[in-house]
């Protein structure tokens, strides 16, 4: 599954095009793919919007139930938490 660019990483990508960076020298900087780099500096061109960021998040609806996971497993162990755990007890 793709993860989402942060603000800064879309607006890096701009500023080192500017700069005169190949797109390649870019995705390698930002450990992305050239695609998206593509993908972002033609979305600039054309001036659109990113749509997404206003789309809920497949796990908004659980987002309290797994707060309360965290905090509990967080009092259990000194160690950091591992969210592979939530996402097993949760396929099984």
């Amino acid at each position: 599954m793709p993860c989402r660019l942060s603000r800064e990483e879309i607006v890096t990508i701009g500023v080192l095009a500017e700069k005169q960076e190949t797109r390649s020298g870019i995705a390698r900087t930002l450990g992305v793919t050239e695609g998206a780099v593509r993908y972002h500096l033609r979305r600039a061109a054309h001036g659109a919007t990113d749509g997404r960021k206003d789309k809920p998040r497949r796990a908004a609806e659980w987002a309290e139930a797994i707060k309360t996971w965290i905090a509990t497993k967080a009092e259990e162990t000194d160690r950091p938490i591992n969210v592979l755990d939530l996402y097993e007890l949760c396929d099984s």
